[in-house]
């Protein structure tokens, strides 16, 4: 009996020893398998970190150039600005001293009754109509000259159109006289006509030129001044002839085809 007990405990002290070495052989293999993955994730790391310093290097020499760039075209930016501040001032110049030269030569067109004071005046913010000064040909308005009896403010409309149908064309800022006697107004933006057109003064003012009955071709309406912008469409009778409306003592200059 004895001896199967001794039996016995060795067959179980042999097992022990064979499970034990199975057990140290998977996790020899187990270690060998994670050694080889944390190398080769360290190799991917150091990757990472050439890539990284790889970018770090294009992002500062992108940054660079984008500074270089960037101050080029300020530098760019501010020359073009002196150039056109140059030539503004400079084609300015020139036009000053060309518009100088024609008022003082009498060189611009002129549309309009003559400049003198007349019999009659009104004390109404009416809207003058020039018929019997129609454009002839196309050009550029640059203002408005007249004998004025007193103050007052006004715009310049350009009518076009045919019979009792005329729309606003064009149209200037208000302008406004302070003296009275032989005054220009000049425009600071021209206004394009077109052959045909109709000049129209618009007060805002009690009207502040002088006018004689049946010697000429302008009418006077009470129409709204603040309603006559452009694009507004104006049905009024235009007069073609010279005689049996009013004669008013205003008139627009420019430079005409």
């Amino acid at each position: 009996m004895l001896r199967w007990c001794g039996v016995l405990v060795g067959l179980m002290l042999l097992g022990g020893c064979a499970g034990s070495g199975d057990q140290m052989r998977r996790l020899s293999t187990e270690n060998e398998r994670l050694q080889t993955e944390l190398a080769l994730a360290r190799g991917n790391i150091q990757e990472l970190h050439q890539e990284r310093s790889a970018l770090q290097d294009k992002v500062a020499s992108l940054t660079r150039l984008s500074s270089t760039l960037e101050r080029e075209k300020s530098i760019r930016v501010e020359e073009t600005g002196k150039l056109r501040r140059t030539m503004r001032t400079f084609v300015k110049e020139q036009l000053d001293v060309l518009r100088i030269f024609s008022q003082n030569e009498d060189f611009f067109d002129y549309l309009g009754a003559e400049l003198v004071n007349r019999e009659f005046s009104g004390k109404d913010a009416l809207v003058l109509i020039d018929g019997a000064h129609r454009l002839p040909a196309r050009g550029t308005l640059l203002g408005v000259r007249g004998f004025f009896i007193t103050p007052c403010r006004f715009r310049l409309l350009i009518l076009r159109g045919t019979g009792s149908q005329w729309r606003v064309a064009g149209e200037s800022p208000q302008l406004e006289v302070r003296q009275i006697g032989s005054r220009q107004v000049d425009l600071e933006v021209p206004l394009p006509v077109e052959a045909g057109d109709v000049l129209a003064y618009a007060f805002s003012t009690p009207v502040g030129v002088p006018y004689d009955e049946g010697t000429g071709g302008t009418i006077a309406v009470d129409v709204g001044n603040a309603n006559l912008k452009a694009g507004r469409l104006l049905e009024v009778t235009v007069p073609t002839a010279t005689r049996g409306a009013r004669a008013y003592s205003i008139g627009a200059y420019g430079l005409f085809d």
